[in-house]
């Protein structure tokens, strides 16, 4: 399993950057950071910041998620694919619908389409991009997202308390593979996720545990009292 730390982007560039080089140093494996447009989030370009990042740590690198319906899959690829190859290895997606209609309508679209628009943009990116890395699906609400990941042998990511289409994502996927967003440590493991993000608040809780797994047992040295 997998754990690391997420932002949906409401802090400043600069201290995603430092969140992500703490998250390094404490030995976590992924960092995610969400696409946002309206205040107060600051990730509009989460492509840019994992860049930056991707040169200042070894982690593993995500979003939380990438919007496939609002924006236009070719960029999408351009721009993921760049951070690829600067971090070949290193990187995946998870992509997402949104839920907020002002945003859709401000790149023009509908959130009533938001469906359609996943599928359709999620064809056209796979279609762009045949030597892409692993893709994670969004699913908050839609079986036809969970569907959609299974089909594709896709990694289907939920959140903790969001997790009405799971089972039907197992039972179709070939190999499945099931990301969680949980507020807590203990709530996301009870889903036995092959990776789990946590906000940054469980930050020191995961270093802890880390370095308490990792750290051996003194053991008190040999007597030489006869017995």
């Amino acid at each position: 399993m997998q754990i690391g730390v997420f932002t949906a982007g409401d802090l400043e560039p600069a201290e995603i950057v430092d969140l992500a080089i703490q998250a390094d140093e404490a030995g976590l494996d992924v960092f995610a950071v969400g696409e946002h447009h309206n205040p107060p989030y600051n990730s509009s370009c989460p492509a840019t910041l994992l860049a930056h990042i991707a040169a200042k740590t070894t982690l593993k690198l995500s979003t939380a998620t990438t919007l496939i319906t609002t924006n236009d899959p070719r960029r999408l690829a351009a721009e993921y694919a760049t951070l690829d190859l600067l971090a070949p290895g290193r990187t995946d997606l998870v992509l997402g619908r949104g839920n907020t209609a002002k945003v859709f309508g401000w790149f023009g679209k509908e959130i009533e389409y938001g469906v359609p628009l996943t599928i359709e943009h999620y064809e056209t990116l796979k279609a762009l991009w045949p030597n892409r890395p692993y893709l994670w699906h969004a699913c908050t609400r839609s079986p036809e997202i969970a569907d959609l990941a299974a089909r594709n042998n896709d990694g289907l990511f939920v959140f903790a308390d969001q997790t009405e289409h799971v089972a039907r994502y197992r039972d179709q996927a070939e190999n499945p593979r099931l990301g969680v967003l949980a507020k807590e440590v203990e709530t996301g493991l009870r889903l036995e996720p092959d990776r789990l993000l946590v906000p940054p608040a469980q930050l020191r809780q995961i270093a802890t545990a880390i370095t308490s797994t990792s750290t051996p047992t003194p053991t008190a040295p040999p007597s030489t009292q006869a017995p």
